[in-house]
């Protein structure tokens, strides 16, 4: 209510002088092309010739779309610096349409990232005139009186960057100041002991890497006016940071799909590391081949590598209690690769909003785990909502002389007062096979387990047989017994984009179940 009644405005006077560019700045184009010279512009997977100044302000197809609109990631592109005079024909037509504090393209999150992309831009050699400096500095300015504290996670983070470029590119020590301040206290607030921001989503955590890495490189840019508090916490929490997006990452170096994730909206992981690499850190893959446990103890994932295969478990809890807002139902899920093919995919986001759409791909049933009674583990409503959540009340892994590798968890999102049950699950995987382990201790009616194979397999279950066919494997599970179907469903790796595939689906006749995939190479 208060950020109702209190306007955002321009409390600070810009002072004429021409900008000094440093000359250590380690330019970095992180993205693929997103408008071209032709003004023809694909965000979210959906292209879109723009007839300017109109679209900016118009909502079609997303709010979304017209926010990456805005974002002005395009500046970053691998096709940049052929394109800076088209850039700047851009750039000005959004300073003469969008009037200070109108639109889309000033809310704080836009502004945030906005301001950034042009700095950075013009560290990379764009030329900005007085109009176009005088802009960043007014966006700078309006957007220090409106910081998303209300929202808090990667939203006030981005804010605080963004302030931190400005006050140091324009020398406004208010601005520093209030970077300094917030991103010293959010810094070891969002990122956890284990490297993982705390949103617990592998997108939004590629992102931050991606400012922490951007502030460092200011930072060394500009080695007299970042603090040097600020440039600690920096070389401390971003080499964690690059464990854990390769803990998260698939074998074809692709996001993980646990919460809001989805590829194509955060640069790729080869391009961040090299980015991380040109900084000064030393980037170590995790070797496949080798039988391997990585704990992830403060953010609560299981990453199990061997014989080329990687396992990736959800035993974490959906996210900060505060800021739920990216949270899925999907505790005790998992995903696997077999070599570098994708097997196990949890289904993904195609877009944000309010829609049914929207509610039913954060739901346990659009996951690889249980869902009891037709309930989610974690009461997901809404488009960022979360009610119950599930809590992890047990978690454990063990490597065995044999090469085995247990990880089991519990939660009790299935609990409440009157009844209920836990959930329990143990994963055995040791390279060539794996066994899924349930058991709900409690009172339920029914439950449903759920597997989902990515669309490039050819999957089939004739007379109580699952074949699963890969580019380089064989996957064979004997189900006699079992209640089990073969279902159609759909897979969305990025925003716009619905792929069908195939979900294995198995009604429990009892309280506990054993389900085991066996593979070999072709």
């Amino acid at each position: 209510m208060l950020r109702k009644l209190i306007k955002p405005g321009i409390t600070d006077q810009f002072q004429a002088s021409k900008l000094a560019r440093p000359t250590n700045w380690q330019h970095a184009l992180l993205y693929s092309q997103k408008i071209d010279e032709n003004s023809t512009a694909c965000f979210l997977n959906h292209i879109k010739n723009l007839d300017l100044p109109g679209d900016w302000n118009k909502e079609i197809p997303s709010k979304l779309w017209v926010y990456n609109l805005h974002y002005f990631e395009d500046l970053l592109s691998n096709k940049a610096t052929e394109k800076r005079n088209f850039h700047l024909h851009l750039l000005h037509s959004w300073v003469d349409h969008n009037p200070v504090g109108f639109g889309n393209g000033w809310e704080p999150y836009p502004t945030s990232l906005r301001i950034v992309n042009i700095l950075k831009a013009w560290l990379g050699g764009l030329e900005l005139d007085e109009k176009l400096s005088i802009s960043v500095f007014t966006q700078a300015s309006f957007l220090a009186s409106d910081l998303e504290k209300h929202l808090l996670g990667n939203h006030y983070f981005v804010n605080l960057k963004a302030l931190l470029f400005a006050g140091v590119v324009f020398g406004n020590i208010r601005w520093l100041s209030i970077a300094e301040k917030g991103l010293i206290s959010e810094i070891p607030e969002q990122i956890l002991e284990d490297g993982a921001h705390f949103e617990l989503s592998p997108m939004y955590h590629s992102l931050m890497l991606v400012d922490m890495l951007d502030m460092l490189n200011l930072s060394k840019a500009y080695p007299a006016q970042v603090p040097a508090r600020l440039v600690s916490l920096l070389q401390d929490y971003i080499p964690r940071m690059l464990t854990f997006m390769e803990a998260m990452s698939h074998p074809d170096g692709g996001v993980s799909f646990f919460n809001d994730s989805s590829d194509g909206i955060a640069p790729e992981k080869s391009k961040i590391e090299s980015y991380a690499e040109k900084l000064g850190f030393s980037v170590k893959p995790l070797d496949f081949s080798m039988t391997t446990v990585v704990d992830n103890a403060s953010s609560g994932y299981f990453c199990a590598t061997s014989n080329s295969s990687k396992l990736i478990f959800d035993a974490a809890a959906v996210g900060p209690d505060y800021i739920p807002g990216h949270a899925h139902a999907d505790t005790l899920a998992f995903e696997l690769s077999i070599g570098a093919q994708r097997v196990f995919v949890n289904s993904g986001i195609s877009e944000y909003g309010l829609s049914p759409v929207r509610v039913n791909q954060r739901k346990t049933a659009s996951h690889n785990t249980i869902e009891v009674d037709e309930k989610d583990s974690s009461q997901v409503w809404s488009g960022f909502r979360v009610a119950n959540r599930a809590r992890i009340i047990e978690r454990s892994s063990k490597l065995k002389f044999d090469n085995n590798i247990f990880l089991k968890a519990t939660h009790n999102g299935y609990k409440s007062l009157i009844g209920g049950c836990y959930h329990s699950r143990e994963l055995v995987f040791n390279g060539t096979s794996l066994v899924v382990r349930d058991e709900l201790h409690g009172d339920f009616t029914g439950a449903k387990l759920r597997f989902y194979f990515h669309p490039d397999l050819e999957v089939i279950l004739e007379s109580g047989i699952l074949l699963v066919s890969g580019k380089a494997f064989n996957l064979r599970s004997d189900l006699t017994g079992k209640k089990a179907s073969l279902l159609d469903a759909c897979w969305h790796p990025q925003f716009g984009i619905d792929i069908p595939n195939k979900m294995l689906l198995i009604d429990l006749l009892g309280n506990e179940t054993e389900t085991i995939f066996d593979w070999t190479e072709v």
